[in-house]
């Protein structure tokens, strides 16, 4: 019986024994498991220093961010406003100047008649009058020719008029001066190698007086176009005060063609264009990340109001020579809401 005691005492000792190995082994094993998995990154300080947020990233961060920054450089900038443009079909403007050149050699043909006509009636009539060497029939006749033919004169200047009175309501007065006495330009326009667009300003937008060149841009490009003269009359979809411009042909610039334009107003000013990579959104307004030094970075507001090719130009909140983050701005941004997450945790 004692034997049976001793011999159960033994059995259960073992029995601890392995099972307070098996806790330890548990034990190491899930130590060994916490050595493997990686620290939390520290998150990075973000701060208020003189009313601007600060974020601040260390070296091993800032290293594995990929944030990139790059200078920014003075630039003019003329200030723009929007407006609509349209290529025009310029069919009807050389049938307009095909029309006034056959007015033209009409009345030209008449005049001519004209002169000679009259030059005959004088020479019969001096030749009546000196002696009846011409009878008063041929004195008749001639004058009748002259006549007519002043008539003719008269009637192919009114028609000539008409068609240039037309010019003038359909195309204003520069563009019907073309077409009455031929022009370089009128011929760039009806050989193809310039469009004519009608570029029309929102009611109560339109500069005064028209500037002298304009932006004219479609399918993504952008051609700068001279001012021709103001347009007789508006584009009925706008009904704002409408101008000719003439653009060099570009794809895009078909006839019929839908055309964004861009009309300069103001005096031209410097500042900065912050690339559009720069540009993260918040609260409804535009941001862009200044490093200020290695791993410190300053979200300042920039003004939306001058959208130009690539970015905004913008003379206020950065300058020319500061280094704007162009890769990695949204990504500082949201760093500083996870830090304010866990600041409020905290």
């Amino acid at each position: 019986m004692r034997r049976s005691h001793s011999t159960i005492v033994g059995i259960l000792g073992g029995a601890a024994a392995v099972a307070l190995l098996l806790a330890f082994g548990a034990a190491r094993g899930a130590a060994d498991e916490d050595d493997n998995v990686p620290p939390a990154s520290a998150p990075p300080r973000v701060a208020v220093v003189n009313g601007e947020t600060v974020v601040t990233l260390d070296a091993a961060t800032l290293a594995r961010s990929g944030i990139a920054a790059e200078a920014l450089a003075a630039q003019r900038h003329q200030e723009e406003t929007a407006a609509y443009g349209v290529v025009l079909d310029l069919t009807e403007l050389a049938q307009a100047r095909g029309s006034l050149v056959v007015a033209q050699a009409t009345a030209a043909k008449a005049r001519a008649a004209l002169v000679a006509s009259r030059a005959e009636f004088e020479r019969v009539r001096a030749l009546h009058a000196a002696g009846r060497n011409a009878s008063d029939k041929a004195l008749e006749e001639a004058d009748a020719r002259a006549r007519s033919d002043e008539a003719d004169a008269r009637a192919a200047e009114a028609a000539l008029e008409a068609q240039a009175a037309a010019a003038r309501q359909r195309w204003g007065t520069v563009v019907a001066g073309w077409l009455e006495r031929g022009s370089p330009a009128l011929d760039a326009l009806l050989a193809q190698r310039e469009r004519l667009v009608q570029v029309t300003a929102p009611p109560g937008a339109a500069p005064d007086p028209a500037p002298a060149a304009a932006t004219v841009r479609a399918d993504g490009a952008a051609v700068e176009a001279r001012l021709v003269s103001p347009a007789p009359r508006t584009d009925p979809r706008i009904q704002g005060a409408s101008f000719y411009y003439a653009a060099p042909a570009a794809s895009g610039l078909l006839p019929g063609a839908a055309v964004a334009a861009f009309l300069p107003i103001g005096e031209a000013r410097t500042g900065v264009v912050v690339p559009a990579a720069a540009v993260v959104w918040w609260q409804g307004r535009a941001w862009v990340y200044v490093e200020e030094r290695p791993g410190r970075f300053v979200r300042r507001v920039v003004a939306t109001g001058a959208p130009v090719a690539g970015g905004l130009f913008v003379t206020g909140g950065v300058v020319a020579g500061d280094r704007v983050v162009v890769r990695g701005a949204q990504m500082l941004l949201s760093e500083e809401g996870r830090g304010a997450v866990q600041g409020s945790e905290g």
